[in-house]
């Protein structure tokens, strides 16, 4: 092969410019330090630890670091925000009045953090039990569907959380056949939570914020409420979906949102009022 650099070179002509760039390879290596870095995160803040990495990446297991910032505007192109219209949720808007919003990253990091999560749930919950709890009115629960809102009074509170249902809608939560609902609970209540993953290729959590939306791409890693998070879910494996179960206690009162905490999916309709009364 003619080497053209110095064949120009003993000519007196410029050397050609190198050939370009493939568009998104820069990218590559920084994407996968992010996928490591959210699933560390998450995971650690569920009480256990990753087995398998990301693909390209060694596997990570690290006590929670501050919550990551956001690239820069330029890193990935501004999407607006996606997801279901539901009774009872505020989507968020656009990437300018919501912060970095790509929902192609959120879907990427979502699932490798899936793949990279499977079978580490603490529980596994069969597929046709999923469905089941999912639409189950709970005991002690007053459902308003016209509002979406589920309501509670005992000072002893129980309810399963279903993320992305089997059937449902991509992006929402279910809790007894409603979709995103506001759920309202009684002041020093103890609440236990059954959080189950729906979802066949995307990890996702539920955490109660003090975010409201419209919500950012990145969102805290710390509940508002001390242990109201359920930790990372990720894939489905033939044992059945992954769940974990947490309690706490509600307080102080005031409105808050239940959010799925991986980066982008509060953005993308996977959020709820939690309100203590």
């Amino acid at each position: 092969m003619t080497d053209l650099s110095n064949s120009a070179k003993e000519r007196g002509l410029p050397a050609p410019p190198p050939p370009p760039r493939r568009a998104g390879t820069p990218r590559f290596h920084g994407r996968t330090a992010l996928v490591t870095a959210v699933i560390a995160v998450l995971a650690a803040g569920g009480g256990y630890a990753i087995a398998r990495g990301t693909a390209g990446s060694p596997a990570a297991a690290a006590s929670p670091p501050a919550a990551a910032s956001p690239p820069p505007a330029a890193a990935s192109p501004a999407i607006s925000a996606t997801g279901g219209g539901n009774p009872g949720t505020s989507m968020g808007g656009g990437a300018g009045s919501s912060g970095f919003s790509s929902s192609s990253l959120a879907q990427s990091i979502g699932q490798q953090a899936g793949t990279a999560m499977a079978g580490l749930a603490p529980q596994t919950v069969s597929l046709a039990q999923t469905r089941t709890l999912g639409d189950q009115v709970p005991a002690g629960a007053i459902l308003d569907r016209a509002s979406n809102t589920i309501t509670f009074t005992a000072s002893s509170v129980s309810f399963t959380v279903v993320a992305v249902p089997p059937g449902g809608p991509d992006m929402t939560f279910r809790v007894a056949g409603l979709t995103d609902p506001a759920i309202v609970v009684p002041h020093d209540a103890q609440v236990t939570v059954q959080f189950i993953n729906g979802d066949n290729d995307e990890a996702h959590a539920w955490m109660i914020a003090d975010e409201q939306p419209p919500f950012s791409f990145y969102q805290p890693k710390t509940p508002a409420i001390p242990g109201a998070f359920s930790g990372l879910i990720g894939d489905p494996t033939a044992s059945g979906q992954g769940a974990s179960t947490v309690t706490f206690q509600a307080g102080p009162a005031g409105t808050y949102q239940y959010i799925c905490p991986m980066p982008g999916h509060a953005q993308m309709g996977m959020h709820g009022a939690f309100i203590v009364r």
